[in-house]
């Protein structure tokens, strides 16, 4: 088995233990990394060092470090991660080994261990509701009973499939998939140019970039890459919460309420809406988006009625104002993906 994988981790550099775990998993592989990079944001300090590691400094940011990360790896392939996970020595071996087999572009592993019920559900049930969902999350069922592809998959995290069977050795091709773990050829991770999705984190309120991970691998999917989830590959998530930006409740709430309704919005557009090249593709797109707008919307404001919670639901109003006037500034780009 020969092949060269860079690592690209991006960081604040307070990870503490669950950063050691990481570089721990990573320097006990079976498979030896060709390089490990460690983007961390100018001005801050890694607290762990293990002599391996090229530090690579950037703006802060969590897309712009994933971009650093990834453009400045140099091997065949890369394995990304975030801070605080960590893996068995045989991770990066069997997520090569799975995605040559398949002849995948990009592999997944799952979060949690292979007893986990949590992570692998079956469900054979399409509601409508779902299916409208999907149109504005990016879950779009690709096919039909018969597809290749998985019938559908979270995109906040890689944390539940729902399968048609508990047959963990198939490859169930995906549509999206988890930013906090992957394996990812090279010329491809560069070839979806996320340098160009810094929208991400520019918000007025917040540079939380939520929904980076979906409209990295949507977009990789539009532009046809191929990826599937490794069922039997496991990682662990010690979720550090080192880049939470608040420890009030209420400011949390507020960040990520106007940070889902701006960046799902705009994902919405410039990747469903935008690309769809059919009359009942767009149909089934803009039903999708005054669903979620409705119930996104109705939901947040009604558990949030309770004082000092009122500038949460003003936040969701604010974020969409900004998703529209970052839609307008991202019109002159030209995108034309299509779907299959």
């Amino acid at each position: 088995m020969s092949f060269s994988y860079s690592v690209v981790i991006r960081t604040l550099g307070n990870g503490g233990d669950k950063y050691r775990a990481l570089m721990d998993s990573i320097l006990s592989q079976t498979i030896e990394p060709e390089e490990i990079i460690v983007v961390i944001p100018e001005g801050y300090n890694l607290d762990y060092e293990c002599g391996r590691e090229r530090i690579i400094y950037s703006k802060k940011g969590m897309v712009t470090q994933r971009v650093v990360g990834i453009n400045s790896a140099k091997s065949e392939y890369i394995l990304v991660v975030d801070d605080d996970v960590k893996f068995e020595p045989d991770f990066v071996e069997s997520l090569y080994s799975f995605g040559t087999q398949h002849e995948l572009d990009c592999t997944l592993p799952m979060q949690g261990s292979i007893d986990d019920k949590q992570s692998t559900t079956i469900d054979l049930r399409y509601p409508l509701s779902v299916r409208i969902r999907g149109a504005f999350t990016g879950q779009l069922f690709q096919s039909n009973q018969k597809s290749i592809y998985l019938d559908r998959i979270t995109v906040t995290a890689g944390h539940k499939v729902y399968l048609r069977n508990n047959k963990l050795d198939n490859c169930y091709l995906c549509q999206t998939g988890n930013f906090q773990c992957f394996f990812i050829r090279t010329d491809v991770a560069k070839s979806v140019k996320f340098g160009d999705e810094l929208w991400l984190e520019q918000g007025e309120l917040s540079q939380y970039a939520a929904y980076d991970d979906s409209t990295f691998f949507y977009k990789f999917f539009l532009l046809g890459g191929k990826m599937a989830y490794s069922l039997k590959t496991r990682y662990i998530h010690l979720d550090a919460a080192s880049g939470r930006q608040s420890k009030s409740k209420v400011e949390e709430k507020r960040i990520r309420y106007y940070t889902i309704a701006r960046n799902r919005t705009v994902f919405w557009f410039r990747f469903l809406l935008q690309p769809g090249n059919s009359f009942w593709r767009k149909i089934h797109v803009i039903a999708g988006g005054i669903y979620a707008l409705i119930n996104y919307t109705l939901y947040s404001t009604v558990i949030s009625l309770r004082p000092g919670y009122l500038k949460s639901i003003s936040a969701i109003f604010v974020g969409y104002i900004d998703a529209f006037k970052t839609i307008n500034k991202l019109m002159p780009t030209g995108l034309r993906y299509r779907h299959n």
